[in-house]
């Protein structure tokens, strides 16, 4: 990697789930179950309580009880939703939020392995803003991620100036309808990322049209474009389960065990 700041990235795939759900009565039983049933699947969950963390420290009642048990998980990075405004968003901004979410772990051990950037800019002209905001949240996570490694993910949802690879641990290229991945767009971008950037790389498609779908989307991203990272559902948002949720895990699963 270009940048010493970056934490040393495992080749392992994993899941990059948008949980966008509120965590009432057993809203999160689907990932627990998920979790528990592939040791062996890396599982990255962004969690979203108010467009953000919101403005308080302490998370309510059932978010403190929810991100306690998958705290207790250990294929398990848990993310903090930050939005960016593909720039827009005065830094300062963004660091209450990377505070707040380091808050939660000095009062409630929750655990906050680092920072889902969303909303990120693409263009070279913004390459330092996201660099600076990377380096706070290393330096405000740095202490309590696990093993000391603060994980950094920018969400452009497009392909990104290659500079932006230097502060971020993995980049969301692809964020769209899964039917959009097949496109002059997408391939051409492909040719010009090389394998190192690919492997540093996600894909999240929603509104798949069908099952077949969903999981071919999966397939071409984790094993023909070779991306460390992926998120597929049939469903157009993330707050609600998919209801082919427990079937594209085992698929994942499966591809974790072959890379064994």
């Amino acid at each position: 990697m270009e940048s010493s700041s970056v934490s040393a990235v495992e080749s392992q795939r994993f899941i990059l789930l948008p949980l966008y759900i509120y965590p009432d009565t057993a809203a999160w039983e689907p990932l627990f179950s998920a979790v528990l049933r592939h040791p062996n699947l890396q599982f990255t969950v962004v969690v979203n309580p108010a467009n953000g963390p919101g403005n308080r420290h302490a998370t309510d009642a059932n978010y403190t009880a929810s991100l306690l048990r998958l705290s207790s998980l250990a294929n398990v990075t848990i993310l903090g939703y930050v939005y960016c405004s593909y720039g827009e968003r005065p830094l300062e901004a963004l660091k209450l939020d990377i505070k707040t979410y380091r808050g939660w772990c000095g009062e409630q051990s929750i655990q906050v392995d680092g920072i889902f950037f969303d909303e990120a800019p693409s263009g070279a002209e913004l390459v330092e803003y996201m660099a600076e905001v990377a380096e706070n949240a290393r330096e405000t996570l740095g202490d309590v991620a696990r093993g000391g490694a603060t994980t950094v993910i920018y969400n452009p949802g497009v392909f990104v100036d290659q500079a932006y690879y230097c502060s971020a641990d993995y980049i969301a290229v692809f964020e769209n309808r899964v039917a959009a991945w097949d496109s002059a767009y997408v391939y051409s971008n492909l040719d010009g990322l090389p394998d190192d950037l690919r492997a540093r790389s996600i894909a999240i498609g929603h509104s798949a049209g069908d099952t077949s779908m969903q999981m071919h989307f999966a397939e071409q991203v984790a094993c023909e474009a070779g991306f460390a990272g992926h998120f597929a559902t049939t469903v157009g948002g993330y707050t609600q389960w998919c209801p082919n949720w427990a079937a594209y895990v085992r698929r994942a699963g499966c591809w974790a065990e072959a890379e064994d």
